[in-house]
């Protein structure tokens, strides 16, 4: 059922929004590559739009690497489709942002549990700001930014399956909403 805030037509845009460590790059480059679209990193994009990598924006205080990922959206939005692109979990404490991104493409959260985005950023450095223990930095994120991600995302997804499951699920909202269509 299409609500009065989905677009009217449903450009070849997907966003996948999640926490540090849910598996945005894995699932994004996947999806990119199996339907032949363009992928967009996060970290990428905002090292090459700041001049400077996430790592050294965090370092100068959380607000400006924020203020990079806004940015970040409004370039995103005015992308040629088809494309997918990572979305960074702060888009959560965005509204307005977290809207044109609901409005221009679908927006999927990919869920994790705290054990999982634990042990997978603990794998993953490098993320010098977040000290030794991550544990309690991601709980106070992920009880902040779920219930909010997950009420305004048009698919919520369990990012703890196999990747091939996740991009499979993605498939078959595209395919059977529409979604897939410039």
């Amino acid at each position: 059922m299409t609500t009065s805030d989905e677009p009217a037509q449903r450009p070849g845009r997907v966003w996948l929004a999640g926490l540090m460590a849910s598996g945005k790059s894995t699932v994004g480059r996947e999806l990119a590559r199996r339907r032949g679209w363009h992928y967009v990193d996060n970290d990428a994009s905002i090292q090459a739009m700041a001049g400077q990598s996430s790592v050294a924006l965090a370092a100068q205080g959380g607000a400006v690497l924020h203020e990079w990922e806004a940015r970040l959206v409004a370039h995103l939005v005015g992308l040629t489709a088809p494309v997918v692109a990572g979305i960074p979990a702060s888009i959560a404490d965005r509204p307005d942002d977290l809207q044109l991104l609901r409005r221009s493409g679908l927006l999927v959260f990919l869920r994790c549990d705290l054990d999982t985005l634990v042990r997978r950023v603990a794998a993953d450095p490098p993320r010098p700001w977040l000290g030794a223990d991550v544990r309690p930095l991601l709980r106070a994120m992920v009880r902040r930014r779920d219930p909010v991600l997950t009420a305004v995302a048009h698919l919520v997804l369990d990012a703890t399956q196999p990747v091939g499951a996740v991009v499979d699920r993605i498939e078959l909202e595209l395919d059977t909403a529409g979604w897939g269509r410039e």
